[in-house]
């Protein structure tokens, strides 16, 4: 399985002229480990780092024997470099707590040894690892030390099946925040529901979309804000492989969106949100955001991962992905591991996830405010 796997990614993975890793070193080690894997779990670990350090927020190893069961009710984030609890379906723990270990283990160490096994730039890494912070057996009880106001506090939280997903709150999909601006979620919100208020888009002072997340097929939506037609006709870019370890490429096959102009043209001032979570195609969306430089963004970086992900299966039933085509931006500059950049970097702050403040959605009305 090693070997299978080293071989797709050294003749075919086409981003080793930007990312740092030795890989014939990496096929020693993977080896050595599977030499020495006692269990299956443990060479699904050692197939997942070897893949980790292909630095590809697609690659992932899946196998249906070696799943996660059980979650903690709770969303956290990276806030003000501790982890801090952002929603709680427990009653136990608060919005605002700060996790500073959980059986034992210092938080942020938690986070470092997930991160060793996921695949990604480094804001992907982080978020995936908030993502799952606490995972394990299902039934099991994770116990967590909080600071809450100064004190400190004992809590065992037992680790679940999710009943519903835990978030954070949001305006509606599409909703009249305040006189003349709109704001819309394109992670929820669909292209017929927008289309709807189209005309109320148009003419506000102000839109703020949020693409925190990942698109629900909207991205019809940059046609509205594009002053003249989409040229940009190459920044996917499928390789054509003829020789071995991805020497001497034949070619690219190059292929764009060729958005063209739509009305109503959106002219009020537009901010979008948008941070770690946007991959793949949230990225393809905001590449035009930031290529045709149609709005302010706010927020942190994208994952920097974009283009079609390609699987196989190996003998033994482990699945893996990875990303088969190079993607750049719009001027043909290095997407990969960078993303889209915000033009207006924001951080949250312990206070403001205490006061349930979206502190970004603040910013892009602060924006709109000021400009519009």
């Amino acid at each position: 399985d090693v070997v299978i796997a080293w071989n797709v990614f050294q003749h075919f993975y086409p981003y080793f002229d930007v990312v740092e890793v030795d890989w014939d070193a990496e096929l020693t080690r993977a080896i050595g480990g599977a030499l020495v894997d006692e269990s299956g779990q443990d060479f699904f670990y050692t197939l997942n780092e070897m893949v980790a350090n292909l630095q590809d927020g697609h690659g992932n190893v899946y196998h249906s024997a070696y799943r996660r069961g059980g979650w903690l009710p709770l969303l956290v984030d990276w806030v003000e470099g501790r982890v801090v609890v952002t929603a709680s379906g427990d009653t136990a723990v608060r919005r605002g707590d700060i996790i500073e270990r959980i059986d034992g283990t210092e938080a942020e160490r938690a986070l470092l040894d997930a991160e060793r096994f996921i695949s990604g730039s480094p804001q992907w890494k982080r978020y995936r690892a908030l993502g799952s912070f606490g995972a394990g057996v299902l039934g099991t009880t994770a116990v967590l030390s909080i600071e809450r106001e100064g004190d400190r506090h004992e809590i065992a939280v037992e680790r679940r099946q999710p009943e519903e997903m835990i978030s954070e709150p949001r305006p509606e999909d599409i909703e009249l925040l305040e006189d003349g601006i709109y704001y819309v979620d394109l992670a929820r919100a669909q292209m017929p529901a927008i289309k709807e208020k189209i005309d109320d888009l148009a003419a506000a002072r102000g839109v703020i979309f949020d693409l925190r997340g990942y698109p629900r097929g909207n991205h019809e939506v940059i046609s509205y804000l594009l002053s003249s037609p989409d040229t940009s006709g190459a920044w996917m870019r499928v390789p054509q492989i003829i020789y071995p370890d991805g020497e001497n490429v034949a070619g690219y096959q190059n292929n764009g969106w060729f958005m063209q102009v739509r009305q109503p043209h959106i002219a009020g001032t537009v901010v979008f949100l948008t941070d770690g979570r946007a991959i793949s195609y949230a990225e393809s969306f905001m590449g035009f955001i930031e290529g045709y430089g149609l709005a302010e963004i706010v927020g942190q970086p994208t994952a920097g991962t974009n283009g079609n992900v390609n699987p196989f299966v190996l003998p033994g039933g482990f699945r893996i992905t990875w990303t088969g085509m190079k993607v750049v931006k719009h001027d043909g500059s290095q997407h990969h591991l960078i993303g889209i950049q915000p033009t207006v970097p924001m951080e949250r702050t312990v206070q403001g996830v205490i006061d349930g403040r979206d502190e970004f959605l603040e910013k892009a009305i602060e924006i709109i405010n000021t400009t519009g």
